[in-house]
């Protein structure tokens, strides 16, 4: 199976995140591409000014049989990053799609909960079928790694079941 992982990271924690998923697919035998979305005028989470350099276009999700999309929680919803990249797709008619995300408060109600449900609906419009997400808390930096590797985990499950 071919699953493309279109990520927003701003610490690295959501780009760690991402690195673990697909480490944990190629191990299982899916061909996984990761792309790193850039942008240029993002100067604060509030930031609305800037572009995204180098967004897959539907051409390009159209290659994928899975898509994953994951980006930080910045002010208790999902990153305007992902979320305006989200909101410029439109290619995943009949896909399975899964968001995630990572965050820095120890609670997923203050603010994963919120941006895997954004997320979540924006795949929906995009005619995907939207698989529950996972969130990742980073606390002062750092990230629990069995919950990491558990969330890895549940990943790998749901996106691995027939098309």
């Amino acid at each position: 199976m071919k699953i493309g992982i279109i990520v927003h990271s701003q610490s690295g924690h959501t780009a760690a995140f991402a690195k673990a998923i697909a480490a944990k697919c190629s191990e299982r035998g899916h061909d996984v591409d990761t792309i790193l979305l850039m942008t240029t005028g993002l100067s604060r989470p509030s930031s609305r000014r800037f572009t995204i350099s180098n967004a897959p276009g539907d051409a390009e999700l159209a290659q994928f049989d899975r898509v994953l999309v994951g980006g930080p929680v910045w002010a208790f919803k999902a990153s305007p990053v992902i979320m305006k990249y989200l909101s410029s797709i439109g290619a995943l008619k009949g896909k399975k799609a899964l968001a995630f995300v990572t965050m820095g408060f120890p609670w997923k109600a203050l603010g994963a909960s919120r941006a895997l449900y954004s997320m979540s609906k924006k795949l929906e419009l995009s005619d995907a079928e939207a698989l529950p997400g996972e969130a990742v808390r980073y606390l002062f930096g750092k990230s629990n790694k069995k919950q990491l590797d558990a969330a890895v985990e549940r990943i790998c499950a749901r996106i691995a079941s027939p098309v």
